[in-house]
């Protein structure tokens, strides 16, 4: 089965980033949250990533192998098909940030689209936090301010960002899509995201009619690579600093 890479600006930064940072993003979108393999996945079929499985570079030098996968999991897929490939990463980036509630306009960057994504994602997950929830959270990212609002600032363009959304997704996205099916189609209706709840359960409910395999992957992936970006970007700043 072939991955099909679309060029995309958007994704070039993926080639910069660590082997283990592909890997947890490869994992994401061929394996579930029970850690079985996805049937819809194209990557585990693909001869030159498999055949590399076990080597210390796998994924780095199957960046483009990952990016291919993402934007297949992206695109509707009789549309990939019949196209060939999947959607650009701005097309997704977009499409899941106007399905949790954000209006994304045409002529924002990527960047600050992200930047928006992540800050409302945190702060939806933060109003369904107890006090142990979010001490779990402080402790993830390891800053002290208590005030969402005051907190979001730092917490955006700090080294452990990614730890910060990582723990989210982990301890609660994965199970709520599962548990609660939030993510199964009604015609072209809206998504039902009744009845769920935790820290993240907020941050899905405005997501609309589409499809719930694609959409347990596209939502936390587009969250990851924001992340991965700011963090890349900050890295390169340090280096030339």
């Amino acid at each position: 089965m072939k991955v099909s890479y679309l060029n995309d600006e958007d994704l070039v930064f993926l080639q910069h980033c660590s082997e283990e940072q592909l890997a947890r993003l490869a994992v994401l979108m061929t394996h579930n949250e029970k850690g079985k393999r996805r049937l819809s996945s194209a990557l585990l079929h693909n001869e030159l990533y498999m055949s590399m499985e076990g080597h210390p570079e796998q994924h780095r030098r199957n960046w483009q192998l990952i990016a291919g996968e993402f934007q297949h999991f992206g695109g509707d897929s009789i549309a990939n098909q019949i196209r060939g490939h999947g959607k650009l990463y701005r097309e997704i980036l977009r499409d899941v940030a106007k399905r949790l509630g954000l209006k994304a306009d045409k002529t924002m960057p990527t960047t600050a689209i992200e930047k928006q994504l992540l800050e409302q994602f945190v702060r939806h997950a933060w109003k369904r936090m107890n006090d142990e929830q979010k001490a779990r959270f402080h402790a993830a990212i390891q800053l002290k301010v208590m005030e969402v609002e005051a907190l979001l600032p730092q917490l955006i363009d700090h080294h452990r960002l990614d730890h910060g959304i990582e723990h989210l997704l982990d301890s609660q996205l994965s199970h709520i899509l599962h548990k609660h099916a939030a993510v199964s189609v009604i015609g072209h209706g809206l998504m039902r995201g009744a009845g769920l709840g935790g820290p993240v359960g907020a941050a899905v409910n405005g997501v609309k009619a589409v499809s719930g395999s694609a959409y347990r992957v596209t939502i936390p992936a587009v969250l990851r690579i924001a992340c991965l970006r700011r963090l890349i970007a900050r890295a390169a700043l340090q280096r030339a600093g």
